[in-house]
């Protein structure tokens, strides 16, 4: 049997009170009718024994009907509830694929500076840890990768210095390093480049007591960072604060297990709905003291948002007036741009 959804328990416990109350009410009628019987009085008796039937017929009746209501309701509930982790999750999928297709119709030109920056984080990184691997030889060859490739001189200049350092340090220097570059990764946030740091650490000085507890330290700074985005996160949501609970519940899909995302579905739901609203006032706010730049923003960013939703597909159909608008005003006169 489908389980009954919370809100309607109350109600299913009012109608079987009900329910005892009549039977128990219809047997006391029915018994004293037929007590009257005995007496002599049919009209009387008969009255009472038909009147109780008339009672247990009717509550089993009205309670059925409540019975066969309220998993009506349930059930469409549960179906609401599920129409709406799949309006979610088509969202994301728009979002992945949305991203996708940007990445698909850049130029080679245009991914190499798109991409530049991240291959030059990973560069730095893997000099790093090569130096914290004291692999001289490999650090050399990233170091002329940074000068060469990328064009960072100063950059790799201090690399040299800091290789130069590495090797004429103490063993207590070296680890006294490694661990305030622990720390930095950690405070960045990069938690999965602070794994392999402390995987890396592990490696190099396996008897060392501050670095066979790396992992334990990693995983508390995690959860410690974790507890402070949900504090914020209920605190946005106690003062009404849309923008920063939205921006705040991105962040937390990357360090919630998924009992606490269950936890949190419900304002999650209620949070993405204000913004919806939010984005669409802003939107019909813009159009209506004819800021057409500021309306075409909002409007695409509603539409990235929330894609499936009703104010995507009306403020899709109006982007191309409100851009043949901007032109106008802007005093080039053509046709809109559907694009």
């Amino acid at each position: 049997m489908a389980a009954i959804s919370v809100r309607f328990r109350g109600l299913r416990r009012i109608a079987a009170t009900a329910l005892t109350l009549d039977v128990i009410g219809s047997f006391v009628a029915c018994g004293y009718g037929v007590y009257t019987l005995g007496t002599g009085s049919y009209p009387l008796g008969l009255a009472f024994v038909c009147g109780g039937a008339a009672a247990l017929f009717l509550g089993v009746l009205i309670y059925c009907h409540v019975v066969l209501t309220h998993k009506f309701a349930s059930n469409s509930y549960r179906a609401y509830e599920a129409m709406l982790d799949l309006v979610e999750l088509l969202r994301r999928e728009a979002d992945y694929s949305h991203t996708i297709a940007e990445n698909i119709t850049l130029s080679d030109w245009a991914k190499k500076i798109v991409y530049r920056e991240k291959d030059y984080e990973f560069l730095r990184d893997t000099i790093h840890g090569a130096i914290v691997r004291q692999d001289w030889e490999a650090t050399e060859h990233l170091i002329r990768e940074l000068d060469q490739e990328f064009g960072y001189r100063d950059e790799a200049e201090r690399f040299r210095q800091e290789v130069e350092r590495a090797r004429k340090a103490t063993r207590e220097e070296q680890l006294a390093a490694a661990l305030a570059r622990f720390d930095k990764v950690c405070a960045a946030r990069r938690w999965e480049q602070a794994r392999r740091e402390s995987e890396r650490l592990q490696a190099l000085f396996p008897d060392d007591e501050r670095i066979a507890d790396l992992h334990r330290e990693l995983d508390l700074r995690r959860q410690q960072y974790k507890r402070h985005l949900l504090n914020e996160y209920s605190q946005a949501v106690r003062l009404h604060d849309v923008d920063r609970a939205h921006q705040l519940l991105f962040e937390l899909d990357g360090y919630l297990a998924p009992n606490e995302a269950a936890a949190l579905k419900e304002s999650a739901r209620g949070v993405f709905k204000a913004r919806l609203l939010q984005m669409g006032v802003q939107f019909s706010m813009a159009v209506s003291d004819k800021q057409y730049r500021g309306a075409i923003e909002v409007g695409q960013q509603l539409v990235r948002e929330f894609p499936n939703s009703r104010y995507a597909r009306e403020i899709t159909s109006m982007m191309p007036a409100l851009r043949h608008r901007l032109l106008k005003e802007a005093g080039h006169d053509g046709p809109p741009d559907d694009q």
